[in-house]
């Protein structure tokens, strides 16, 4: 039987993107062994856990060597890569490695499906150059593959006349960025370039967006982050960012899609697919069409038998190259979207070749990447419409959106649109361009006034005192009011500030045992010697300090009712033994007695944590307790995601006030609500809550019933008008840029900036376009 062995950070600072490169690998193997015909074409694969660590690696490499394997496939970093080659090399074995890597290497014993510097790297920088401007900040993780990627980045950044302000190298799991982002905001640049890998990349997108940047003026560019790291960051904060490589899970294409279809099946319709795990898949499957079918003496006689081989794919064509064993293929470059996904801005349309060693200035930069300006081709359409209009290529990406399209309907340039529900054919007009322009391209224009006219208003979906319109929360509210007819155990998932608590009281109290006590404690805000006493109670005299007479604990108190145990991601591990053994047997003994007492107690806990995380990777969490308290779970959206609940929840948070305080303002002016549903609001409804008390009370202390714009915290402003201006001195095109982005600051309306500029309204859609400017 063949043996393969995987080389996998399961654990460690990469595992965030390792863990779905094992699952390219097992899938792979799945459609492998169930396609061989005889019983010794199938594989034997074993993995093992390197911790994105070298030394690690070569022990690991070294003894499944000694136990024959020859086959290898993994390492994802470079230091674990170059620290493995002598092994190879000795043993005559055979490393597939589908890492994005800084090239400067063609190994005999090593077959290369990752992206070399001139597919990947050089493409984002002449796109990042065309659309933001020469002034680029460097970062990126302090090993092999930042540095020597920007050393290649610098020379060739140079070329087009770019200027590197400065770079940075962070150690992995750096998780502390927000001096950085002050610096890139002192120093003006148009764009970063982030070679970051691992759990760093989710702070510094999280950061990014905390501190108020905004990518349509200061972008991220990142060769590393897809649509893995995306979803481990959260799409909320990548949305507008910008990443190049062959494969894109939302590539259009039948093959494509029965390849994700099947990846799904098989780990879940949550699994996300990136270039890397792409790259994965294709390497071990070509390894493993070529050893089941024919036995190989060397590895240079199977790297022959690899060579110049043409196949297609679900990213289309690739040739795996002679002379470097490395891929042609085609690149792509892609924008992440709401969805956390890629709208692809651009593609290669043919195999870019790997040059693994240096670039050449006439291969890279005759790439054109300048994208269609559908704002000129829709200019006319554009002034005189006063429906929303959108413009569809034949895969249904919109490649273009009026602001009626974008206000009225959130219909955005790069999402894929789907016949919506409500929109019945009575609604939508449907033109085509002539055939001599395109077959394929085709805009919708919306009839909304009709909309309005034959719609209802969508109501507000009520449990307890908590109200949503926002469709997901209104599928969780519906979980919890299945839970609250139950006796079952209740899992909150919520991050800090989004109403867990709230969830809790109000799954109580609409539960059969509303009527007895709802206790709540806190298991992150109490010392650790102190968790204990407080669940279990104490005797008299049980340790030192003890309170004369003891304690009942929270448990006795909450008999009959229910016990709330908030942040229970945060409970020492020795205690969670004794927390489970209370849910088994329903009793509870105190601290320093034996004796068992009646706990008949519903447990509702909640967490900002990923509980899976905690017990797959860091060991701090008990599964079987996870699985006792996790009998349902309820899932609390954060308020980014459903700004249309901003209004209901600021009406209750004003009516609340007015009855506290007698008198004061009862709602917000358009803009106010406006700037407020933009907001990121990363302290969720506590954050809201505390921010409309604010503006209440000033409100009330001038005598007026209406919160201004005026009256909003400042960090709410800024973060809605805040840009970057690439230098002191300005060019023309700057210049007008500036122009019109401060004329789109003052103006409620496209109207009122066109005639502040002075320019008819097709002239200022144009030229938004050409800037890159969204309107309000």
């Amino acid at each position: 039987m063949i043996k393969i062995g995987g080389l996998f950070s399961l654990t460690g600072t990469t595992a965030v993107t390792e863990k779905g490169l094992y699952n390219a690998v097992l899938h792979a193997l799945d459609e492998h062994n169930r396609n061989a015909a005889k019983k010794e074409g199938l594989v034997e694969f074993e993995v093992r856990d390197i911790a994105s660590d070298p030394s690690l690696t070569m022990q690991h490499t070294k003894e499944l060597i000694d136990d024959g394997t020859k086959y290898f496939i993994g390492t994802y970093t470079s230091a674990c890569r170059k620290a493995i080659l002598p092994l190879l090399k000795e043993n005559d074995c055979l490393l597939v490695y589908p890492a994005l890597y800084e090239g400067h290497e063609a190994h005999p014993n090593v077959f290369y499906t990752g992206e070399v510097p001139n597919q990947q790297v050089y493409t984002l920088l002449k796109y990042m150059k065309l659309h933001f401007g020469s002034n680029i900040f460097l970062i990126g993780t302090d090993y092999i593959y930042p540095r020597d990627t920007n050393n290649d980045v610098k020379k060739y950044w140079g070329m087009l006349g770019g200027n590197v302000i400065e770079e940075e190298y962070v150690p992995f799991g750096h998780s502390q960025f927000t001096h950085f982002f002050k610096r890139v905001m002192k120093m003006k640049a148009n764009a970063i370039f982030s070679t970051l890998v691992g759990d760093s990349l989710i702070p510094f997108y999280r950061t990014y967006k905390q501190m108020g940047f905004h990518p349509d003026f200061l972008p991220i560019f990142s060769p590393i982050t897809k649509e893995t790291e995306i979803k481990a960051i959260g799409k909320q904060y990548t949305e507008g960012h910008f990443s190049a490589g062959n494969y894109f899970q939302s590539i259009e294409s039948k093959e494509n899609e029965a390849f994700v279809k099947a990846f799904k099946n098989q780990f879940g319709e949550t699994q996300v697919i990136s270039s890397v795990m792409f790259n994965t898949y294709i390497g071990m499957k070509k390894l493993l069409e070529k050893i089941s079918s024919k036995s190989f003496s060397t590895t240079y006689s199977l790297m022959q038998s690899l060579s110049n081989t043409r196949s297609s794919s679900p990213s289309g064509t690739i040739i795996i190259e002679k002379d470097n064993h490395h891929l042609s293929r085609p690149i792509r470059i892609g924008k992440v979207n709401r969805q956390g996904q890629f709208s692809i801005v651009w593609d290669s349309k043919k195999l870019i070749p790997a040059i693994p060693y240096h670039f050449q200035k006439q291969d890279i930069t005759s790439l054109d990447i300048t994208p269609m300006n559908w704002s000129e081709v829709f200019e006319e359409l554009m002034a005189i419409s006063e429906e929303p209009v959108i413009l569809l290529d034949e895969c249904n990406e919109i490649l273009y959106s009026n602001e009626h399209a974008r206000q009225d309907l959130q219909l955005f340039e790069g999402q894929l649109y789907s016949e919506q529900a409500f929109l019945k054919d009575e609604y939508i007009k449907e033109e085509h361009f002539p055939d001599s322009f395109s077959k394929s391209l085709r805009f919708l224009i919306f009839k909304t006034q009709k909309m309005k006219e034959n719609s209802r208003v969508k109501n507000t979906y009520n449990f307890h005192i908590i109200k949503t319109y926002n469709e997901d929360y209104e599928r969780q509210l519906k979980f919890a009011e299945i839970a609250s007819n139950s006796d079952a155990n209740v899992l909150i998932l919520g991050e800090t500030g989004s109403g867990k608590e709230v969830m809790a009281r109000a799954i109580h109290l609409n539960s059969p045992r509303k009527n007895e006590p709802f206790i709540a404690i806190n298991a992150g805000a109490l010392p650790r010697e102190l968790i204990a006493s407080e669940l279990f109670g104490f005797v008299e005299g049980a340790f030192t300090g003890a309170k004369r007479g003891g304690k009942i604990g929270k448990f006795e108190l909450a008999n009959g009712g229910t016990l709330f145990l908030d942040e229970i991601g945060e409970m020492p591990i020795d205690l969670q033994v004794n927390l489970l053994r209370v849910l088994e047997t329903r009793t509870v003994t105190r601290i320093g007695e034996n004796r068992e007492r009646e706990a008949n107690v519903r447990i509702i806990s909640a967490t900002n944590r990923n509980l899976k995380e905690e017990i797959a990777y860091q060991g701090s969490f008990r599964s079987d307790l996870y699985y006792r308290l996790n009998v349902m779970n309820v899932k609390i959206p954060p308020l980014r995601e459903r700004p249309g609940d901003i209004p209901i929840l600021t009406t209750d948070f004003l009516t609340g006030l007015s009855d506290q305080y007698d008198y004061g303002p009862i709602s917000l002016s358009p803009k106010a609500m406006k700037t407020m549903k933009i907001h990121s609001w990363p302290g969720n409804i506590r954050e809201l809550r505390n921010m409309i008390e604010r503006a209440f009370l000033i409100v009330r202390s001038e005598n007026k019933y209406t919160i201004e714009y005026e009256h909003l915290p400042d960090e709410l402003k800024l973060k809605q008008h805040k840009s970057y201006s690439p230098s002191p001195v300005y060019s023309l095109l700057e210049a007008e840029r500036i122009t019109i982005q401060n004329a789109m600051r003052v103006c409620d309306n496209i109207s009122d900036a066109a005639k502040l500029l002075q320019v008819s309204r097709s002239t200022l859609y144009r030229k938004l376009k050409v800037h890159a400017i969204e309107s309000n």
